[in-house]
């Protein structure tokens, strides 16, 4: 649910994109009475009610936390994981008090996990280590003698979150072709690839030790790790942006127009989080992961809200310096003078262009005859934000018909059209409304595939009406 990062280890570069805000043991807290409860979200269609087991983890977990100092809640039965209020919230009102107790960090993972101080002589980032300790602990969960301090809060974790770590490769091959979010999806799944590699030589060694069963910490475990971590890793900016799982605050749902978040108060040592709008009870009560466009939402945590419903909603546009571009070393030069870099991307919306577009895309299409003539044209257009005339040619309408051709590449990248993608969509929700699909033989996936296909339609038209649209108001303001 926020946003989350996965680490770098050795040489290899890994960034997983993440919710931003994004035990000394039995910390007591003054006690309170919390004005809102742990829920479900609201189930699917095919599953209404929630199952008695996932209840009594609910109740359990709960327990715990009680004991860990936090304030016992309210359980909302047959609505799902979420926070909702018991009573009237005010705007800024102080909710949650979350002792340290209840933070898994990766300290506190590399000094209870069988294998930590290994992974941290190894050199493994954080996210390695915290994704190992999580594989320790399902494996425990499996033992009935075997309860650990984390145990009711693994209990509680889904074995399926939804995020891009579940695709199959030919999944994101074919639902995100053409999309700037293919990329990205493939550099999250790589960079957990790259993780699983790393910490094999480290496995390997505690097996022949006999510290762990090689059995239980296989790539699928780590994936499931690693997929816990990218949804429900929360930065804590008053931590020193500290990534952690904030047990039972991590229940809490987004939504795009909250710009709420929790955070870690240092003078009280816990997790605070004080909402930006009023609740009355009974309301779900929301955070925010962070300004996430609908494709980021769904890569990352594994859902998306409506696009025409989330104003952060954007087509990530890239602009990049051409390497064979002869000026290329004196350009890149004077772009670095201005904190910019040799490839840049702008968030387009519905409504506008973003700023710097025009000058960076003027930049990057401009042919200065002089190599002294680059710091002066990046001068106007990035220190003055001006647009000079070059050989008598008005620098703006250079970078339009960039950005113009930029995005006519852009549309060609789809396979499909947006009225057969329309189609499918109408088509897809109908089937799974009125299908007779086997969701308890199919364990679910087959309703999980089809859901995902939806999604993806969905952004690739969204997609493309961003960029259709980015195109009129570009071809409007040459007049």
């Amino acid at each position: 649910m926020f946003k989350c990062r996965l680490p770098v280890s050795g040489n290899s570069s890994h960034l997983l994109p993440r919710r931003s805000y994004p035990p000394s043991r039995l910390v007591a807290v003054r006690a309170w009475k919390a004005p809102f409860g742990l829920g479900q979200k609201p189930a699917k269609k095919q599953s209404r009610e929630v199952s008695p087991e996932l209840q009594k983890d609910l109740e359990e977990f709960q327990q715990w936390a009680v004991k860990q100092g936090l304030p016992k809640q309210q359980t909302v039965p047959g609505q799902g994981r979420g926070l909702f209020a018991t009573e009237k919230i005010r705007k800024g009102q102080q909710l949650l008090q979350i002792p340290d107790a209840l933070l898994l960090t990766a300290d506190k993972a590399a000094e209870e996990c069988c294998i930590g101080s290994a992974l941290k002589d190894a050199g493994m980032f954080d996210w390695t280590v915290l994704a190992t300790y999580l594989v320790e602990l399902w494996d425990q969960q499996q033992q009935d003698d075997a309860r650990s301090y984390w145990a009711e809060y693994i209990a509680l974790l889904p074995e399926n979150t939804g995020c891009i770590l579940e695709w199959t490769v030919k999944e994101v091959q074919n639902l995100l072709e053409g999309s700037p979010l293919q990329k990205k999806a493939m550099d999250i799944r790589d960079a957990a690839e790259k993780s699983w590699l790393e910490v094999q030589p480290v496995l390997q060694q505690a097996a022949e030790q006999g510290l762990i069963k090689p059995e239980a910490y296989t790539q699928r475990r780590y994936q499931w790790a690693f997929s816990i971590l990218l949804t429900r890793m929360c930065r804590l900016p008053g931590r020193s942006d500290e990534e952690v799982l904030v047990a039972w605050g991590d229940m809490a749902n987004h939504r795009s127009d909250v710009t709420s978040f929790l955070d870690w108060d240092r003078t009280k040592k816990q997790i605070v989080f004080q909402p930006d709008c009023s609740y009355d009870p009974g309301e779900q009560v929301y955070v925010s992961y962070g300004p996430k466009t609908s494709g980021e939402l769904l890569l990352s945590y594994g859902f998306m809200l409506a696009p025409e419903s989330n104003q952060n909603d954007a087509y990530l546009l890239e602009i990049a310096l051409d390497e064979n571009d002869s000026q290329f070393q004196g350009k890149l030069a004077a772009l670095q003078q201005y904190g910019l870099s040799a490839r840049q991307q702008f968030p387009l919306r519905v409504n506008a262009l973003p700023d710097g577009l025009l000058e960076y895309a003027a930049y990057i299409a401009a042919s200065p005859g002089r190599s002294d003539e680059i710091p002066v044209l990046a001068e106007y257009l990035f220190g003055k934000h001006q647009f000079p005339l070059l050989d008598k040619v008005d620098c703006r309408i250079l970078g339009i018909n960039y950005v113009l051709t930029v995005c006519r590449t852009a549309m060609l990248g789809y396979k499909k059209t947006m009225e057969v993608d329309k189609e499918y969509i109408e088509t897809q929700r109908t089937r799974l409304q009125d299908s007779t699909i086997d969701t308890e033989a199919s364990n679910g996936s087959q309703v999980a595939q089809i859901e995902r296909s939806i999604a993806a339609a969905v952004l690739r038209v969204r997609e493309r009406q961003i960029l259709h649209r980015t195109t009129f108001i570009l071809k409007q303001s040459k007049h």
